[in-house]
């Protein structure tokens, strides 16, 4: 199977599948079972994306793609638990239906669901074989972590947001990202002509995909083949989604500290979390991480993440990141730039601004980290609540990955600022 029939194939899968009201898991489906399993159940690197695969690969990244270990440190950061019994709560969606959490928790492919409410675990369930301990992949979840790690580089001086992409990387110079400034990666505000449409074969993202793929040229070399700039804005104008800006931040996260992508995150935010497993990169065979999307970790370990945020940085008994960059990443910023370019309801109704690699969502005070498939971190300061899903959703882009649990998340917010408040 050649590279461009593997990217052709996910697309085509990706645009077809229906849900069920109960998918089945991987076991169900017989992946990987067997001694060994039949040619039709095996999980390989031509078919891993694509679904009903993707049911178990991305639980098992590793064991499919090259990975790079993101260490953790000496201790652990213990997370309190206070349980509560969500399964029935009642969640309305905007066109009349109401559905039970725990209900919609299974029809939507749910691997992992976790909830805390003001830094304790008030729920959380496990699906399709995955436990506590499973590293799940992110997605795109991924350019949350990477933004971060470049807000600090920039605090420090180490980089600066107003600098030209092409002063760090002279190799980008004559790209579309060479002229552009680091915030303007940072904002996925440079203008660059590129289509990232997970259905389109014929789509940039499918070039991206296959680079990654052995005998593929690798993430620097695809970075350095997108030259073209937008028609239609100049740089800083209109926020465009491109996976390759994150990409190029982390090229200079590398060149900055002299690592890898892998043990800067360690050293940066992993280890101080107080992470308790090791997270792992989906590397290139080049042997470079994939800065945009590549990231496995455990859910309790990303509900770690999004609640020192939640904390203006502060965790595990120390601070992780500066009470400034926290606040930076939960003020939501650009809104006047969010939907010139897609002129898209749901850039209004569901999301309503993105800055520093992080989603704000309309009409409450909760930002998020997103990833394809259905993988999330979401964070409300107005109800002190951090939510992370892992799910393993044969759509990459749909009502149910990309509006629906949304909804969900703000419902659960509503109902937790509910029990302080009769605390209270």
């Amino acid at each position: 199977m050649t590279r461009i029939t593997l990217a052709t194939l996910f697309v085509l899968f990706a645009s077809t599948a229906i849900a069920d009201d109960a998918p089945m898991t991987a076991r169900d489906l017989g992946l990987m079972v067997g001694s060994p399993p039949p040619e039709d159940k095996r999980v390989t690197i031509e078919n891993f994306m694509l679904p009903p695969y993707n049911r178990w690969s991305l639980r098992h990244l590793r064991e499919v793609v090259p990975t790079r270990n993101v260490p953790v440190g000496e201790t652990v950061a213990v997370l309190g638990s206070r349980p509560t019994d969500l399964s029935g709560l009642e969640v309305p969606f905007p066109d009349g239906r109401t559905v039970a959490l725990g209900e919609w928790l299974e029809s939507a492919y749910t691997d992992g669901f976790i909830v805390l409410h003001k830094g304790e675990v008030i729920y959380e369930q496990y699906f399709n074989d995955q436990t506590p301990a499973t590293q799940h992949l992110m997605f795109s979840v991924t350019k949350s972590f990477t933004g971060t790690m470049l807000l600090m580089l920039m605090e420090q001086g180490r980089v600066k947001g107003e600098a030209l992409v092409a002063e760090y990387i002279p190799e980008l110079e004559n790209t579309a990202f060479g002229d552009a400034t680091v915030q303007h990666m940072l904002d996925m505000t440079n203008s660059i002509h590129y289509i990232e449409d997970y259905y389109n074969p014929d789509a940039h993202i499918t070039g991206f995909l296959n680079s990654m793929m052995p005998g593929g040229e690798g993430l620097y070399s695809n970075l350095q083949t997108l030259t073209e700039q937008h028609n239609e804005f100049a740089h800083g104008d209109a926020f465009h989604y491109v996976t390759p800006d994150p990409e190029v931040l982390g090229w200079i996260i590398r060149r900055t500290t002299g690592d890898n992508l892998a043990n800067a995150l360690s050293e940066m935010i992993w280890a101080p979390l107080g992470a308790e497993h090791e997270g792992y990169y989906w590397l290139d065979f080049h042997g470079v991480e994939m800065a945009g999307g590549g990231l496995a970790i455990t859910l309790r370990d990303a509900a770690r993440f999004g609640q020192m945020i939640l904390q203006d940085g502060a965790y595990n008994g120390r601070q992780v990141i500066s009470k400034e960059i926290a606040q930076r990443i939960k003020t939501k910023r650009n809104a006047d730039r969010f939907n010139r370019y897609y002129n898209d309801p749901w850039f209004e109704s569901v999301a309503d601004s993105y800055h520093d690699q992080w989603w704000g969502y309309a009409g409450v005070d909760a930002v998020a980290a997103l990833g394809i498939h259905g993988q999330f971190i979401y964070i409300n300061s107005d109800a002190d609540v951090v939510i992370a899903k892992h799910s393993s959703d044969p759509d990459a882009e749909s009502e149910r990955v990309d509006s629906e649990t949304a909804f969900v998340m703000h419902a659960i917010a509503t109902t937790a600022a509910t029990f302080s408040k009769s605390r209270d």
